[in-house]
């Protein structure tokens, strides 16, 4: 880990590189509390307290509620991983100017899309996702009806499936020496709105 990285441990924000793996930890501590002190009220149940089974077992079963959901919080983070380091490096080179948006999860009703790197430049979204995403098509359709719902018009939104290809493209866009609009800074806080 880079000695960034080790500096900022703990304190990761939505969009910036290892806020999925700091979500990892975030959300195992959040899910052993609660089941921890299931447990402990299961056991006082049947061996410390016999007498008072019935308390201490209502007890555990509502605290069962929220282990339960921060089971399922657990399971959604833990299905994704942060871009890799040598990743993020490239990308950086290259990024000029240009908005970038990293650890996306974006969620819809039907699926979860995991994106690695979002870059928004002048009317320009260009998505970094994974080499075996199936469904882009969905994400993209997605990302169009929201940001046409949120007054985005005439957004070009483009996916990459691969770094190299990804990296190609900012580089292009910072070579143009392009402004940063203002409707750039609205696109990336809509997508952080959309991610996890």
């Amino acid at each position: 880990m880079s000695e960034e990285g080790i500096a900022k441990k703990g304190s990761f924000k939505k969009g910036e590189r290892g806020y999925l793996d700091n979500q990892h930890r975030a959300s195992l501590v959040r899910f052993l509390i609660p089941c921890v002190i299931t447990v402990i009220l299961t056991i006082c149940t049947w061996v410390i307290f016999p007498q008072y089974g019935m308390v201490f077992l209502c007890l555990a079963v509502i605290s069962a509620i929220p282990t339960a959901m921060a089971a399922v919080n657990l399971i959604m983070f833990m299905r994704f991983r942060s871009i890799g380091e040598e990743d993020h490096k490239r990308i950086e080179e290259v990024r000029g100017n240009i908005l970038i948006f990293y650890d996306s999860v974006i969620t819809t009703s039907e699926k979860s899309f995991f994106v690695p790197c979002i870059g928004v430049l002048n009317k320009n979204t260009m998505l970094l996702i994974p080499p075996d995403m199936k469904d882009e098509e969905a994400l993209i359709r997605h990302l169009n009806l929201m940001s046409k719902k949120n007054g985005f018009r005439e957004w070009n939104i483009k996916s990459f499936k691969g770094t190299d290809e990804f990296v190609k493209r900012l580089k292009v866009l910072s070579d143009q020496k392009l402004k940063v609009l203002k409707k750039d800074e609205e696109m990336i806080k809509l997508i952080s709105s959309l991610s996890l």
